[in-house]
C-alpha cells in the first residue's frame, strides 16, 4: 500500500477540510521520513513500511473514539514529537557553517597575535593587529551567519513548516549584509585610525575617536541599512508558518496571559515586583559605574531583565495553579 493510500485509511471516516488535509500531508512525510530512516538502518522497504505503519495504527485505534482535534493531538504527541532525521546533506551544511564560523575566529586571533597584537592600548602595531584580525573574520563570519540563516529557515520542525527557498534566500541576503556592514565597521574604524596617527606613531592613545567614527559609519551604512530594510520588510510580510497545534498552544498561552493581566491583584504585585527590580538595576548601574567604570555597569540591566522574567513566570504558574483550583471547586459544587 502507498503511503498516501494508508494515511487516507486513517481518517476515511472524517470529513475532508482544508485543515484535515495538510494535517493529513503532514503525517505522510513523516511517515516516509521514518520509513527511509528504517530503510537505512538495515530493513527491507516492505517491513519498513510495516513498522511505521504499525506505529500510526496502535495510535489510530486508541484514537478512534476522540474527536478530529483530540486525535491530531494524540499522533502529534506519540508520533510526530519524534525527531525529525535530516538528511546528510543539511547536516553537512550545518557542521560546515559552524566550522567556518570556528575557523574564522581561530584565523583572527592568529592573525592578531602574529602581527603583533597584545590586547593594549592602541598603538601602531596594536592597530594594525586588530585590522587583520576584523579583515580575516569578516569573510568567515558573514558566510557563517547567511549559511545558519537558510539552512534554519528552510528545516522543519515540530511547531513550524519549512520556508521556501527562494523566500530563505532573500532573507539570507538581509543577514550577509548586515553581518558583513557589522565585521565592516571595527574593520574601517581601526583603518582610518592608523592613518591619523601620522607623527603620533608609538602614542599611547589616538587623537580621538570621532574622526576615525564618521568614516566607519559611512562604510557600514551602504550594507547595514539596505539589510536591514530588506529584513524588515520580509518580517512584515511574512506568513505564519505555525503548524495546528502550535497555534493552538499559542492561543492558550496568550489567554492565559490576558487572565494574568486581568487580576488586578496579579498585575498589582507584579507591578511592585517590577519597580522594584528596575530601581534596584538603576542605583547598581551608578553605583557599579563610578567603581568597576560604566563599560561593564551596564551589564545589571542584563540581569534585571532575567530577574523580571523569572517572577512574571513563577506570578503566571502560581495564577494557573489558583485558576485550576478554582475550576475544580466549581465543578465539585455542580
Amino acid at each position: 500500500m502507498k503511503t498516501s493510500d494508508f494515511v487516507k485509511s486513517l481518517f476515511r471516516d472524517y470529513e475532508e477540510t482544508a485543515e484535515l488535509r495538510d494535517f493529513m500531508e503532514e503525517l505522510e512525510r513523516n511517515l516516509e521520513d521514518r520509513v527511509a530512516h528504517l530503510v537505512k538502518k538495515g530493513l527491507p522497504e516492505s517491513d519498513a513500511f510495516a513498522k511505521a505503519s504499525a506505529e500510526l495504527g496502535d495510535i489510530s485505534a486508541l484514537a478512534d473514539e476522540l474527536s478530529l482535534k483530540r486525535r491530531q493531538e494524540a499522533i502529534q504527541d506519540a508520533y510526530l514529537g519524534i525527531r525529525r532525521y535530516m538528511k546528510i546533506g543539511r547536516v553537512a551544511a550545518y557542521v560546515i557553517s559552524g566550522a567556518a564560523l570556528l575557523l574564522g575566529i581561530i584565523c583572527a586571533l592568529v592573525a592578531y597575535l602574529s602581527v603583533g597584537g597584545s590586547f593594549s592600548t592602541p598603538s601602531t602595531m596594536e592597530i594594525e593587529a586588530r585590522i587583520a584580525a576584523f579583515g580575516t573574520l569578516m569573510i568567515f563570519f558573514t558566510a557563517a551567519v547567511m549559511g545558519f540563516t537558510f539552512l534554519v529557515l528552510t528545516q522543519e520542525s515540530a511547531a513550524r513548516y519549512p520556508m521556501g527557498k527562494k523566500r530563505a534566500a532573500w532573507y539570507t541576503l538581509a543577514s550577509g549584509l548586515i553581518a558583513f556592514g557589522i565585521t565592516l565597521f571595527p574593520l574601517t574604524y581601526f583603518a582610518v585610525s592608523r592613518d591619523q596617527l601620522g607623527p603620533f606613531f608609538g602614542a599611547a592613545e589616538l587623537p580621538g575617536i570621532l574622526p576615525a567614527l564618521m568614516p566607519a559609519l559611512a562604510a557600514e551604512i551602504p550594507f547595514l541599512i539596505p539589510g536591514a530594510a530588506l529584513l524588515a520588510f520580509l518580517c512584515l510580510t511574512e506568513k505564519n508558518r505555525l503548524k495546528p497545534w502550535a497555534i493552538a498552544h499559542y492561543w492558550e498561552e496568550q489567554q492565559r496571559s490576558e487572565a494574568f493581566l486581568a487580576d488586578p491583584a496579579q498585575a498589582a504585585r507584579f507591578g511592585l515586583f517590577s519597580g522594584a527590580i528596575w530601581i534596584g538595576a538603576a542605583g547598581l548601574f551608578i553605583a557599579l559605574g563610578f567603581v568597576l567604570g560604566f563599560r561593564f555597569s551596564w551589564l545589571v540591566f542584563i540581569f534585571a531583565v532575567a530577574i523580571q522574567l523569572v517572577v512574571q513566570g513563577l506570578l503566571s504558574g502560581e495564577s494557573r495553579n489558583n485558576q485550576a483550583g478554582n475550576g475544580r471547586i466549581h465543578e465539585h459544587k455542580a
